[in-house]
């Protein structure tokens, strides 16, 4: 079924190595309006990239696009400027209609995204427990949540109007980013999130093989402190979100190796034990 993923009406968009994120559109002409910007040195540690989706063009009427986003630990800040999107359920039940600026948690379940024309948004991609951590976000109200970005940032009409504006993409990526270094500069230190920020994102979630004991010794605490934690800032169990991560950059190499990818150095013991977490974290490719 994997090996057949080519010829699925499916198109898989892979992006930079270094932005680690796999998702399927199914229309050619979507997944090219999507454009990324790598962030700059000092907030890279917190930013995947920003992105712009412009669907304002002349496109079919009554065109509809669709976005499978797979299981991730990523939250993002979407600038709505245009017309309604939504976020469904793999089976593609409505989950929420976002109709203005929001936040828009980590999805521990597969979810869909429906564009339509007109839809015009802007957005930063944040690495996992980055979002909670710059706005004072709490677990509970990010964990497969969405937020109204208006309620938690003051100067978000601002950002927008000036977005809307913005002729190009570098003139974007600044309006976003010294939007950023505002609250970056206001962050405060707090060890409960370092340990989690390191955990996730630094050389200690790859040494230790994805698994929490491992972990845990890597970052000189208990896996009980570890466990308390995540669930005290991000409502998840490091497990599961180890899983998680695990899973996606197996499913990054997949796409390059196929079948041949080396299985024990990301943490299966072959290849029918990812295929089983494929169902778990994406949907069949067959669907």
């Amino acid at each position: 079924m994997f090996s057949n993923c080519s010829n699925h009406a499916l198109n898989i968009r892979k992006l930079a190595p270094a932005m680690q994120a796999i998702e399927f559109i199914d229309q050619q002409y979507f997944s090219g309006q999507y454009r990324y910007i790598s962030p700059s040195a000092d907030l890279a540690p917190h930013v995947v990239y920003y992105w712009l989706l412009d669907l304002r063009k002349p496109v079919p009427d009554n065109e509809e696009f669709r976005e499978l986003l797979m299981a991730n630990m990523n939250s993002s800040l979407v600038l709505n400027m245009g017309a309604p999107f939504e976020i469904c359920n793999a089976e593609g039940q409505l989950l929420h209609s976002c109709r203005g600026s929001e936040l828009i948690g980590y999805q521990t379940t597969p979810v869909s995204y429906r564009h339509h024309p007109n839809n015009f948004l802007a957005g930063i991609k944040f690495k996992p427990a980055s979002l909670n951590y710059l706005f004072h976000v709490k677990g509970a109200d990010m964990h497969r949540q969405t937020l109204s970005a208006h309620d938690v940032m003051s100067q978000v009409p601002a950002l927008e109007s000036a977005v809307y504006d913005a002729t190009n993409l570098d003139t974007i990526k600044s309006l976003l980013e010294n939007f950023l270094r505002r609250y970056a500069a206001q962050a405060t230190d707090n060890h409960r999130f370092a340990c989690i920020l390191q955990s996730l994102n630094g050389p200690a979630l790859q040494q230790s093989g994805f698994q929490l004991k491992k972990l845990a010794g890597l970052l000189y605490v208990s896996p009980r402190t570890l466990e308390r934690y995540f669930s005290e800032a991000l409502n998840i169990s490091p497990k599961k979100c180890l899983s998680i991560l695990r899973f996606r950059q197996a499913a990054e190499q997949y796409t390059r190796l196929g079948y041949k990818a080396d299985w024990e150095e990301l943490g299966y013991h072959d290849f029918s034990h990812f295929r089983k977490e494929w169902h778990k974290w994406s949907v069949s490719l067959s669907e």
